[in-house]
């Protein structure tokens, strides 16, 4: 009997490569957990072959009825869902409920081998409140609670850091540049160095798929082992130049540049995505200066990490899509602007 994957946020960009990748294989069958099964997206799935069932997860009675028969489960929260209309610290709780009411639904499943949690640092815990990122916090705290108070679901976890989407800076305009003509130069600004490492897992909708079916079908022994799901380390100032080669606007070399900025001036011209973005700044910093220290090693405290590279086969790791591939395939021609200074 094919086993049954269930994957939450089935029609969004993680879940939806997780379902798409798994729907190629016929040893498994896949359960996609959506709010709305009536959307063109649902019914695009359902025309896959996806079983699509409503769940919302705000509603642990009903992920736990979603859950049913799982063999493993993809579950994933989206903190920027809620930010732009309810605010940061409303969107932090929300992303904490609703990670602890997937991981108490999935704990009654008494058929579930594995349950793989997408997840991001729980920077109040390891700062000690110094340095706190909100759309890290919700899910940090989720992995914490899992680990402390659900001992047989976390024998059974994987948690996966899913490093930068490709496609943010298509989406979001605080990450686009603009081309400044007194330069001749296609410009980012950034409260931190341009050096500063900016790793990139390039289409998340392609390679999440990659990296969790590899999880599920062959886990790191560990117990809550956090595997960094990432294609290419790269810094600012290189990811901005290969932009410019990949979308053909900029390929020339010198022809991009970050500046950086401070926090302040950041979060003047971008407001509350300013200070959110620059939180996570802050928070590397820190991190950094506990390295130098000797305070922590190169895994998170407390936890064990593994480059999800390491878990792929070699056709696995072909089958990712690279970073320059993934940007090139975006279309930029409606989102760059020009300025005339």
């Amino acid at each position: 009997m094919a086993k049954l994957i269930v994957v939450v946020g089935a029609t969004g960009g993680q879940g939806g490569g997780v379902v798409n990748e798994f729907l190629q294989s016929p040893e498994y069958r896949v359960r996609g957990i959506t709010r709305n099964p009536s959307s063109e997206k649902a019914k695009a799935l359902v025309a896959k072959g996806v079983e699509v069932v409503a769940a919302d997860l705000n509603d642990e009675k009903s992920l736990e009825k979603a859950f049913e028969g799982a063999y493993a489960i993809f579950g994933v929260t989206d903190y920027y869902d809620y930010f732009f209309t309810k605010g940061k610290d409303a969107s932090m709780e929300l992303e904490f409920t609703q990670g602890t009411n997937m991981a108490k639904a999935a704990s009654r499943v008494p058929t579930l081998k594995r349950y793989v949690c997408s997840t991001l640092p729980h920077t109040s815990k390891i700062t000690e409140g110094k340095a706190i990122v909100p759309h890290f916090e919700g899910k940090g705290r989720a992995s914490t609670f899992i680990k402390e108070n659900l001992p047989e679901l976390y024998a059974k976890t994987t948690f996966t850091i899913f490093t930068i989407f490709a496609v943010n800076m298509h989406h979001y305009p605080i990450f686009r540049p603009v081309y400044l003509a007194s330069a001749q130069k296609w410009v980012q600004f950034y409260p931190t160095s341009p050096d500063s490492p900016y790793p990139c897992v390039g289409d998340h909708a392609t390679n999440s798929g990659i990296f969790v079916r590899a999880i599920v079908e062959r886990p790191p022994a560990e117990a809550g082992t956090y595997v960094r799901c990432n294609v290419e380390d790269l810094t600012l100032e290189s990811y901005l130049a290969l932009w410019g080669k990949a979308s053909g606007i900029s390929p020339a070399p010198n022809s991009t540049k970050v500046v950086q900025i401070s926090v302040a001036d950041y979060v003047s011209l971008w407001g509350h995505m300013g200070e959110e973005q620059s939180s996570q700044w802050v928070f590397f910093e820190h991190l950094a200066k506990m390295r130098q220290q000797g305070l922590i090693g190169d895994d998170l405290p407390g936890a064990t990490m593994v480059e999800g590279v390491s878990l792929l086969s070699e056709d696995e790791k072909k089958g990712l899509k690279s970073v320059e591939a993934s940007l090139g395939e975006l279309d930029w021609s409606s989102i760059i602007v020009r300025s005339s200074l």
